[in-house]
């Protein structure tokens, strides 16, 4: 575990995100009386985007299912169990609010008041309290511990994230004929699957050939850790992942070019700062065999 408090590096992977078809990347509904129905996102210039938070959920959705596919093979990376909780459920979650319902004695734990007590981020506070003062360290220490891979590199509702997607700005606006297009869709009866009567709506999309500029900073991670991102970016690359809506009916396809790796190291924070220093180029396929040659089989 990285040491929260102190900066050891920082790692900045930027890119292209090329269309190969529409992107559907919706807003709230347009107020304006001839508005779409669904108008895609824009900055207040009127340009499309694609919000980091979107490309976020994507790509934490796939490591998250490149995790499960490795813990259920047995593989760990140097001994140490690679797997992703279900953050939607309470039940199997690597860290859990309360103890559950039927635990009322979570507030005066001492470290055994039920079974799911380890993993109970009330009990954790209350173990990591001394003279009636919260030990920040000895808490961070072990909610890090029993949190999942995919939560502590992308951050649950405990752990800040270490990865931060910032939005993908259109690159290309001059050479789009348009800047979206206008598509009709209709509503589906699902017992009868033909168009339901009186639910015709239409909805905007970003063009094919847009072009967008992706910027991911990554702080305090290992070098196996930033491997198994870029793995999960792979995906992007090779055009494998859709993004966006309507994705089922084609829209979203797209491929990540370009890829480029920096990384800023503790000692060379104070050169960076006054403009002095060079950043660390770092080759991506590299840093993809650290990851895979610490994976073994477990026991």
């Amino acid at each position: 575990m990285g040491d929260f408090w102190a900066f050891e590096n920082r790692t900045t992977i930027t890119a292209t995100l090329v269309m190969k078809t529409a992107l559907s990347i919706g807003s709230q509904a347009s107020l304006l009386p001839t508005g779409s129905d669904l108008p895609v996102i824009k900055t207040p210039e009127g340009l499309p985007y694609i919000p980091g938070s979107s490309l976020k959920g994507v790509v934490r959705a796939y490591t998250e299912r490149l995790l499960c596919t490795l813990d259920e093979m047995g593989l760990s990376y140097r001994d140490q169990r690679l797997w992703a909780c279900d953050p939607l459920d309470e039940r199997v979650r690597c860290v859990t609010a309360t103890c559950g319902r039927e635990c009322t004695s979570c507030e005066r734990c001492e470290g055994d008041c039920c079974d799911d007590c380890r993993r109970c981020k009330r009990c954790m506070t209350q173990r990591a309290a001394q003279d009636g003062h919260l030990n920040d360290e000895v808490l961070t220490q072990e909610l890090f511990e029993l949190s999942c891979t995919a939560c502590r590199l992308f951050g649950s509702p405990w752990l800040a994230s270490r990865v931060a997607f910032q939005d993908a700005m259109l690159l290309n606006n001059e050479e789009l004929l348009r800047r979206v297009e206008v598509r009709d869709g209709v509503g589906i009866d699902r017992d009868l699957g033909t168009a339901k009567p009186g639910i015709k709506y239409d909805f905007e999309t970003v063009p094919s050939g847009a072009r967008f500029g992706v910027r991911i900073v990554v702080e305090n991670v290992e070098d196996w850790e930033l491997g198994l991102l870029l793995l999960a970016l792979e995906a992007l690359v090779r055009g494998e992942i859709p993004l966006g809506g309507k994705t089922s009916r084609g829209l979203g396809w797209g491929e990540l070019r370009d890829l480029r790796v920096e990384r800023l190291r503790a000692d060379q924070l104070l050169d960076w700062l006054t403009d002095r220093a060079q950043l660390e180029a770092l080759p991506p396929e590299e840093l993809i065999r650290v990851f895979r040659s610490g994976l073994s089989q477990g026991e």
